[in-house]
């Protein structure tokens, strides 16, 4: 064992005897926070318990039983394992080893650990069971597992430190939101979701005793029933509405606009169809749940199963091979079958037209191409064969089958039944997709490999087709060349169903194109990406002062870790300024953000798996390892740059398709060879009394077509030949000869081909001492001229054309959204730095054409280089956003932005290399040789730093975890502590703890203090919102004297931040109906404006409890605030007084004919 496998397994592997690795199984009868363990499983995990008095009855009960069972037990006593009999005690203090018992903790666990909720620590329940553990259904999704043979790993906390981090940090109560999307973690699934959806269907009614058996269920009691009485109803009914409505807290609220969904006062009033609030949507009725009722959504969830699943098993759901056929009506089905061969058809023409409308398929048009004439009598067998050869072809082909195909499998939800058990759980969105069932009760559709073969299938699925095409193969060849030489990529068009039955060709071509092998070469890149994530990223925390930063030097990484704070308001309240799903409080270090941020980036990259690499579209996963990489930063490598089209183009018509032809045609190099047919060396004498000439002539025969579209004259080229030997010889040290090109009738070119071709002659020129030979012109001179660059610029390799539908040009009056732009491959041979400078350079010409604003180049350090740090940093963040929504996840801005700030902390982008992270640490001038080893190459880090005499501080988290130590993240986060007791300085070192609780109880320190809340506007005069300016150093000036107080606060804020204080207040004031309480950003707006009032000491009293609306007591007709003390009291207040104070304070010549305005009317 060697190299990085020794260190994994070695170094930094941990053994652990108190773990277990069990089969899981479902079980809806638990809680969510609780997992079912076997009763022989739970005796044989023994968990550390330390005796004391208020354990000391139920530890000694457990020994006591354990020693009868066993004969004897060991404990811990002062360090020493000791031996327990029946005639011997246990004492105080000692350490008890005792089984699993109901409401232990356990950490789970299911590999691999993709995320951070892939960790929950639940509730031991000792269950009557074998070799199985349970878990409730609904917690499936964080460990992304199932009930087919998942396991599950469990590990036994030792420790009450232990014990009590699990419930503090990796509780499922704690972790109620996904730290990677924001959005809720846990919701509704399988039969819970089904009957959810069918529970809210308008004909639902439930009599007395099914109301009766479902309340035993439920957290509420029933309502009055919706229909006392009716003519076909013996008894009251309820409506499913109502059994839903049981569920929700009492004062519940709830709006849901895409499905309109209302619930007001926890009764549901009205929904369409649709579960998509019930799920993962934005703004889900689970998320409004955890907003106000965080505590109780657990309860909510199991309480929601168990109801729902008991009234699905009254009502009744069972799935038979009767739902394949969707209708049952023999006279629909075959109206549907109808439409489907229909559709089929009018895709395949669609497909043909595309096809057709192919750069790369004129030559079949035009009947040129001699490779396909024996197919020129079957059209349709000839454009099977094409599309199969092409990939261009293949995915135009694709493209425009999807976009009919659509229609076809909309025909599902006009001819299935209502009461279709597959169709009723794919609209719940609880099992199933709409392709799957289309394909097995309609027809398979588009059939297409995602690897290229070395076959192609016929245009009819039929054994008959498929014969006589491998019957053809046999007995002609095309080129010379075996067909089975060639590359394929094979398509069809299924028109069956798994019901109807597949043919022997059909079920092949089924199985081919669908097999998983097509990303097996990168199944291990996910897993890559993660481990060099984690190893750029693990040791990122935030600090006390709110910054990110590095556990390797304490470099600061990040200024500030909740970057989208969203749009304030005087009414915004700082504590929930932050991005959705980030709970992170203010003032507290050692939070883990970088390996949050790592999990969040590996779990999109492993769903991409899920979204095969194929030659016809480009891969999410790929796309996503490209930004991460940051492109290449060697000097010979190729780039490509992006140029947009001005938007003045379109105000021409298919302006911007020749103007994009034009820059194509100036750019794009087309070397000499590329327009020569044929080259032939004759031998003709030739005599002059100037110049002596070899008899070796050459003669290159050129195609005019394409000079002629390349827009080529025959002194271009000439020059151009010319141009190139003067290069040869001055810049790259060839020994060329001197040479005469010309352009004169050819007495070789064949009288077919006069036509096509034309000749251009070089003839040597040799000197009076020696003589060319013609092995001098075959392997030096012809090769030499024919790779010369007889149009465009030598560095541009290539220009595509291409559609980007995620830009649209300013002021387009074009129907569809999008534009054209092109992609030009510069080449990396001639060693130039800045790439995008010689681009521009080159295009000089065409200017006014490009939106030089929008282009720029594809790698992220020729776009620094061009544009700058800051402008590629957003850049980088942009790309990777891009690549991110392709892999189908949503991730939070705070975890893109920290990736971002973290491979650019050196002030360039680095790649997740080895050499990345050497740049990194050589940045922040520290030596990591051992994390280094973990990462790469650890001999050769070892020897390297051995000779250097480097020595190592294990700075890291991964350093200090291999060595026993305690990483500095989360609790074992560093942090300083002030003290400024001056009168009781320390004469020799205390305990810190004993220090701490002595300066808690020093009545010096008992001093009280009355601070406004929040206040948290934005100031005009300071960009930054007051969160900064005021909570921290204002506060603090507060505690000390008013009068400084002032003076801050009328330089942080003006007029106008006081009058929109008094607007909003006004607001308040009329929004809540009489006697309602604020809510809590209208609280913080209140409190900030009591700090203002003139006798806000005699206001607050004991202490503020809450706000309410209310009328005032002299003046009924008029609204005021009320204030709630703690004591219970309530004082009146008025917001306007507190304007005032505001106003002498920021504007005292304001503030007097304020007061008058408001006496004259008697309000103030």
């Amino acid at each position: 064992m060697s190299g990085l496998r020794y260190m994994k397994d070695v170094i930094l592997g941990k053994r652990n005897d108190h773990c277990f690795r069990m089969v899981l199984t479902g079980n809806p009868n638990l809680k969510l926070s609780e997992i079912g363990i076997p009763c022989h499983v739970a005796e044989k995990l023994q968990i550390a318990e330390q005796l004391n008095r208020w354990n000391e009855e139920r530890l000694k009960t457990c020994c006591n039983l354990r020693i009868l069972e066993k004969g004897e037990i060991r404990i811990r006593r002062e360090g020493k394992l000791v031996r327990i009999r029946h005639n011997e005690k246990v004492q105080v203090g000692d350490t008890i080893y005792r089984p699993l018992n109901d409401g232990d903790t356990v950490l789970i666990n299911r590999p691999p650990s993709i995320h951070q909720h892939s960790l929950i620590a639940l509730s031991v329940k000792v269950l009557p069971v074998n070799s199985v553990v349970s878990i409730n259904p609904l917690i499936c999704s964080p460990f992304c597992g199932d009930f087919d043979g998942d396991c599950l790993h469990g590990y036994v906390p030792q420790s009450i430190n232990t014990r009590v981090e699990l419930s503090e940090l990796v509780s499922l109560d704690r972790q109620l939101i996904n730290g990677q999307s924001g959005r809720n973690l846990l919701s509704l699934s399988h039969d819970s979701l089904t009957a959810a959806y069918l529970v809210k269907e308008d004909g639902v009614l439930l009599n007395l005793f099914q109301m009766q058996q479902l309340e035993m269920f439920c957290p509420n009691h029933s309502p009055l029933p919706a229909i006392v009485k009716a003519p076909l109803l013996s008894n009251p009914v309820w409506t499913g509405k109502q059994l839903f409505s049981m569920l929700f807290p009492p004062e519940f609220d709830y709006v849901f606009a895409p499905s309109d969904v209302v619930i007001h006062n926890g009764d549901l009033i009205c929904s369409s169809e649709g579960s998509s609030w019930l799920r993962d949507a934005d703004g889900n009725l689970f998320q409004s749940l955890i907003k106000h009722y965080q505590g109780k959504v657990l309860d909510f969830l199991h309480a929601a199963q168990e109801v729902l699943c008991e009234w699905l098993s009254m009502r009744g759901l069972s799935v038979s091979l009767l739902d394949l056929y969707l209708s049952p009506d023999t006279d629909s089905q075959k109206n549907m079958m109808d439409e489907i061969f229909y559709g089929l058809q009018e895709a395949e023409q669609t497909c043909n037209f595309k096809q057709l409308m192919v750069d790369s398929c004129q030559d079949f048009l035009a009947g040129n191409d001699e490779e396909t004439n024996r197919f020129m009598v079957l059209d349709v067998e000839q454009m099977c064969y094409e599309k199969q050869r092409s990939a261009a072809l293949s995915q135009a082909s694709v493209d425009s089958f999807k976009q009919v195909f659509r229609d076809i499998q909309n025909l599902l939800y006009k001819y299935a039944n209502k009461d279709n058990s597959l169709f009723t759980m794919f609209k719940a969105g609880s099992k199933g997709n709409l392709l799957k069932l289309v394909q097995h009760s309609m027809c398979l559709g588009l059939q297409h490999s995602l690897v290229p073969l070395s076959f192609r299938f016929p245009h009819q699925l039929s054994c008959a087709a498929w014969n006589n095409q491998k019957s053809h193969i046999l007995t002609q060849k095309v080129d010379d060349t075996d067909e089975s030489a060639k590359k394929y990529i094979p398509y069809a068009v299924v028109e069956s169903s798994f019901v109807k039955g597949l043919n022997p060709l059909e079920c092949f071509v089924h199985s081919v194109t669908t097999r998983d092998t097509s990303f097996s070469d990168n199944a291990d890149l996910p897993g890559t990406l993660s481990r060099r994530l984690m190893f750029f990223m693990r040791d990122l925390c935030t600090a006390y002062d709110g910054t990110v930063r590095n556990a390797y030097g304490d470099q600061v990484v990040q200024f500030c870790y909740n970057i989208d704070k969203g749009t304030f308001s005087p009414t915004s309240c700082p504590d929930k300024l932050v991005s959705q799903g980030n709970n992170l409080p203010d003032g507290i270090g050692g939070q883990p953000v970088g390996s949050l941020s790592a999990c969040a980036i590996s779990e999109a990259a492993y769903s991409a798996l899920d979204q095969p690499i194929s030659l016809l579209e480009s891969s999410p996963l790929l796309n996503l390892k490209r930004v991460l990489e940051c492109g290449s930063k060697r000097s010979n490598a190729d780039q490509t740059m992006s140029l947009f089209l001005s938007g003045k183009l379109v105000r021409r018509r298919h302006g911007q398709e020749y103007g994009a032809l034009e820059v194509k045609n100036h750019l794009e190099r087309l070397i000499f060879k590329d327009i020569v047919s044929t080259v032939s060396i004759i031998f003709s004498p030739q005599m002059s009394s100037e110049n002596r000439f070899s008899p070796w002539v050459c003669h290159f025969h050129v195609f005019k077509d394409i000079v002629k579209r390349r827009r080529l004259t025959v002194h271009s080229i000439i020059d151009a030949l010319h141009m190139h030997c003067t290069n040869a010889k001055r810049l790259w040290k060839i020994n060329l000869p001197d040479m005469q090109v010309t352009s004169k009738a050819c007495s070789i070119i064949d009288m077919e081909n006069e036509d096509d071709t034309f000749c251009i002659t070089v003839t040597i020129v040799e000197c009076k001492t020696s003589r060319i030979e013609l092995d001098v012109i075959q392997d030096m001179v012809i090769p030499s001229l024919l790779e010369a660059v007889v149009k465009g610029f030598p560095e541009i390799k290539k220009v595509e054309i291409l559609w980007n539908e995620d830009f649209r040009v300013p002021n387009s009056h074009k129907p569809a959204p999008g534009e054209l732009y092109l992609r030009v491959s510069v080449s990396g041979d001639f060693g130039i730095t800045k790439l995008w400078s010689v681009l521009m350079n080159d295009c000089l010409q065409l200017m006014d054409i490009i939106d030089w604003t929008r282009s720029h180049p594809d790698n992220i350090n020729q776009f620094c280089l061009a544009f700058g740090i800051d402008a590629g940093w957003r850049f980088f963040l942009n790309n990777m956003k891009s690549a991110i929504s392709d892999t189908g996840k949503s991730i939070l801005n705070e975890h893109l932005h920290l990736a971002a700030n973290c491979l650019s902390a050196t002030g360039e982008f680095v790649g997740l290399n080895s050499k990345g992270l050497k740049q990194q640490r050589e940045h922040a001038f520290v030596s990591s040789p051992f994390m280094q080893a973990c990462f790469s190459n650890p001999s050769a880090c070892f020897v390297k730093a051995a000779k250097t005499g480097v020595a190592d501080n294990l700075q890291g988290t991964i350093d200090l975890l291999a060595w026993g130590r305690v990483p500095r993240i989360g609790t074992g986060g560093q942090f300083d502590i002030v003290y400024s007791m001056k009168d009781e300085e320390l004469a020799e070192p205390v305990d810190v703890y004993k220090l701490l609780g002595d300066s808690i109880n020093s009545k010096k320190q008992d001093i009280e203090f009355e601070v406004p809340k929040v206040f948290n506007p934005t100031s005009e005069k300071h960009s930054s919102p007051f969160k900064g300016a005021l909570r921290d150093s204002v506060f603090d000036e507060w505690k000390k004297i008013e009068t400084k107080t002032r003076s801050l606060l009328r330089g942080r804020l003006t007029l106008n931040d006081v009058q929109r204080l008094e607007r909003n207040l006004k607001n308040i004031l009329r929004k809540y109906p009489i006697d309602h309480r604020v809510s809590e950003a209208d609280w913080d707006t209140l409190m900030m404006a009591l700090y203002f009032h003139p006798h806000r000491v005699e206001k607050i009293g004991s202490g503020a409890k809450e706000i309410k609306v209310g009328h005032h007591p002299d003046h009924a007709d008029s609204r005021c605030f009320f204030l709630v003390r703690t004591d219970e009291t309530t004082v009146d207040f008025s917001y306007r007084k507190c304007v005032v104070g505001a106003l002498e304070i920021i504007a005292p010549c304001r503030a007097q004919s304020y007061k008058s305005k408001w006496l004259q009317h008697g309000s103030l």
